[in-house]
């Protein structure tokens, strides 16, 4: 089975409110805060409560620091998030978010992505928030996000460079291929932050069905003519079920092996299921790459802007397939060199290639040490089952 999370945001997301919901639904909001504590940032305070919004409950939570001046690029946020020793997956979506934040920050502004300093998404709050937010979806153990259409708001917004209608240009950049619908709301509902976590996460608008495990409320800050809350159910969907996946193919006979490698990367950060290349002869004997992509079902034109910006090809072969996945959960055991996933699906245990790698470096020890390690304590857990 896979656990998901799902948003519904009739009033639009940002990353307090998520947090929030996330805080409600059963993330340790203790241990949350001891891992924050291991950035490189003092003098922040976190503060929970329960609110009402228009006659419903919800969480609310606010960071709270002295203000500080100066501004962060995102070099100095990478080294921030990735000097704080967090769980890789964790470390991967809060920078991923902050690697798209200053894509669109440095679009909408017409300067080099170096030259960017955040103002407002670079605050301790909003360092907190995306950091808080990847933290939690870790340890509930949510591999997979799904999202309602988002509120289309009229108005506008004080910022760092003045008064600009909403949604901000950064904003809409990284709602680029999501569903919108008009709403009567005035003013900011999505914030740069709320919008960068969902694309980080890969987020989905087609949800699947699901059993429903847990939900929460996250509170907005604003008081508005309906209620300003997040509301965030989790479930488990039954990855055995036949579902369809979209398939992109074509073969290349004019690129290097470097460009061809680079694409690995790019690709399964805005959420590819699967990536392949094989060998093949093409016209006049060239030698040449049959490029196969796997994406979810609906993304197939997102995936082939990329391919076209990235590659040497002129055309795809596009295509809808089904396909059935084994049911599988996610086991976390303990080593002499730390916590490692597991994935177990009926005879098969695979412990998770990140947490291994993770951990070799960190301990300077082989990556087999770790896996031989992981499967051993895999087995001694089966051993105590079977007790």
């Amino acid at each position: 089975m896979k656990k998901i999370v799902y948003l519904d945001c009739p009033t639009g997301i940002s990353g307090d409110m998520l947090l929030a919901a996330l805080v409600d639904a059963g993330a340790p909001l203790d241990r949350i805060c001891e891992q924050l504590k291991k950035l490189d940032l003092e003098g922040w305070q976190i503060e929970q409560h329960t609110v009402s919004r228009q006659g419903l409950a919800a969480q609310h939570l606010t960071f709270s620091f002295e203000r500080q001046h100066h501004h962060r690029n995102l070099v100095d946020i990478l080294a921030l998030i990735t000097s704080a020793g967090f769980p890789p997956k964790v470390t991967k979506l809060a920078s991923s978010a902050f690697e798209l934040l200053a894509e669109v920050e440095a679009k909408a502004h017409g300067c080099p992505v170096d030259q960017v300093h955040f103002h407002e998404v670079g605050a301790i709050d909003s360092i907190l928030d995306i950091c808080g937010v990847a933290l939690a979806l870790d340890y509930l153990g949510i591999e997979k996000v799904y999202c309602s259409s988002l509120p289309l708001s009229e108005g506008s917004v004080e910022c760092q460079h003045g008064r600009i209608a909403v949604p901000a240009p950064a904003v809409m950049q990284l709602l680029m291929g999501m569903i919108l619908v008009p709403s009567q709301l005035k003013g900011e509902l999505i914030t740069p932050t709320g919008a960068a976590l969902l694309k980080a996460a890969a987020t989905e608008q087609q949800i699947p069905n699901f059993r429903l495990l847990a939900v929460g409320s996250g509170a907005g800050a604003k008081d508005l003519a309906v209620a300003n809350i997040l509301r965030l159910m989790i479930g488990e969907i039954f990855a055995s079920e036949t579902d369809s996946v979209d398939v992109l193919r074509t073969n290349i006979d004019d690129a290097s092996g470097e460009l061809l490698g680079q694409l690995w990367e790019k690709a399964f950060a805005l959420g590819a299921l699967d990536l392949s290349y094989s060998p093949l002869l093409m016209k006049k004997g060239r030698p040449a790459w049959e490029l196969q992509l796997i994406v979810p079902t609906g993304e197939a034109g997102r995936f082939a802007r990329m391919i076209f910006e990235q590659t040497t090809t002129l055309g795809l072969r596009v295509s809808r397939e089904q396909r059935i996945v084994a049911p599988r959960q996610k086991v976390v055991v303990k080593t002499v060199y730390g916590e490692i996933g597991v994935i177990v699906s009926g005879n098969t245990i695979a412990p998770e290639y990140e947490d291994c790698l993770a951990a070799a470096k960190c301990k300077n020890v082989s990556f087999k040490q770790v896996h031989a390690a992981a499967l051993a304590a895999m087995e001694v857990e089966h051993e105590r089952d079977l007790v």
